[in-house]
């Protein structure tokens, strides 16, 4: 029996070896590409760094549901992610004395990435901000951006972690994922694309360097949902009901916050495309949209957000990014919506205008 059993079984590991070689090249070949290698923006970086920092960022282990908080202690040479997930250095739990935490919450865009470290992201440039400023108090930025975060995650990691770290302040940067997460995830009906995803985020977690799951994942997707990624699918009814949701979860977490004597700021952010900004002929081909789409489809998702946020009754304050970067013609994006050094610069910038007011009122 056992000589029966064992050319199967060779037969087997032969097969499963043969195809994880395959995505190992795929992987390299396909999917192991950042969208900012070709941006612009970072023209005069060398390949070989660009190419050193993607591999260093895909490297860093993604988050999952339900918080969508990083994965601690992760560190390289353009991220750092503390004991507590945050991106940056290391904090205390406990808030010291004399000094005004803030909180920053978001997606990839607020997180950082493609940025050069931890400081040349939108709290990072913040807290400088903060640092040349006069005052009888110090204040501090905390990252708690994270990858794929959108308004039901940012609300429950609110709720079940960052309370605890006694903010007196949160300030939210969103609008892009809770408009192109499907309707399905936000209602928790993950439907087989959301299982897979999920299946290989788990197995990612166990196997960090085996690449079969993420190539079946990918192949999977085309096949279950093969227009999951059109401009004909983003833009449906369910918006509406994504709006909706989103103003009814930050409606009840400001008002929780609120009863801690915890201060709100909730922001939409800009994309490519919205504001009456010229788009540059290298942030249309990394947009990976037609000249059709750029003209509408940023703009239809995220105005539905922006006027929803008079309704937004129980937080402290609210603002419209979305036209920030209005009148200037220099490059800014990476993609269709993350942003260089220079957008985030002029971002934070805007945000040390918003919270100023706020921390004088304490």
């Amino acid at each position: 029996m056992k000589k029966r059993l064992l050319p199967g079984i060779l037969f087997l590991i032969f097969i499963f070896g043969g195809f994880e070689v395959f995505s190992q090249v795929y992987y390299l070949n396909e999917l192991e590409t950042c969208s900012f290698i070709e941006s612009e923006i970072f023209e005069n970086v060398s390949e070989s760094t660009l190419d050193e920092m993607c591999s260093l960022q895909i490297s860093i282990k993604v988050p999952s549901e339900p918080t969508q908080e990083n994965i601690p202690n992760q560190h390289n040479e353009y991220v750092n992610i503390n004991s507590f997930g945050f991106r940056g250095a290391e904090i205390s739990k406990e808030k010291p004395e004399n000094v005004y935490r803030i909180i920053m919450l978001g997606g990839s865009t607020l997180f950082g990435y493609g940025a050069t470290s931890d400081e040349t992201t939108i709290p990072g440039f913040l807290q400088k901000k903060f640092e040349t400023t006069n005052s009888d108090f110090k204040v501090e930025v905390i990252n708690a951006g994270s990858s794929g975060a959108y308004s039901k995650t940012e609300t429950l990691y609110v709720k079940h972690k960052l309370l605890d770290f006694d903010p007196d302040l949160i300030i939210v940067y969103d609008g892009w994922n809770d408009s192109r997460i499907p309707y399905t995830s936000h209602i928790e009906e993950r439907g087989l694309a959301g299982q897979l995803y999920d299946t290989v985020n788990y197995l990612q977690s166990i196997f960090p360097y085996y690449k079969t799951p993420i190539v079946i994942r990918e192949i999977g997707r085309d096949l279950i949902s093969p227009e999951e990624d059109t401009i004909a699918t983003r833009i449906n009814a369910d918006l509406d009901q994504k709006v909706i949701l989103w103003k009814e979860r930050w409606n009840e977490s400001c008002l929780l916050v609120q009863k801690n004597d915890i201060k709100t700021l909730i922001t939409i952010q800009p994309m490519l495309g919205t504001g009456d900004r010229i788009i540059t002929e290298s942030e249309k081909s990394t947009s990976g949209l037609s000249q059709n789409d750029l003209k509408r489809l940023p703009l239809y998702q995220l105005q539905k957000f922006v006027d929803a946020l008079p309704e937004l009754t129980n937080c402290t304050n609210t603002a419209d990014l979305t036209h920030i970067f209005d009148g200037h013609n220099e490059p800014i994006f990476l993609d269709l919506g993350h942003i260089g050094t220079q957008g985030s610069m002029l971002i934070s910038e805007k945000m040390y205008e918003l919270v100023l007011p706020m921390i004088n009122r304490k």
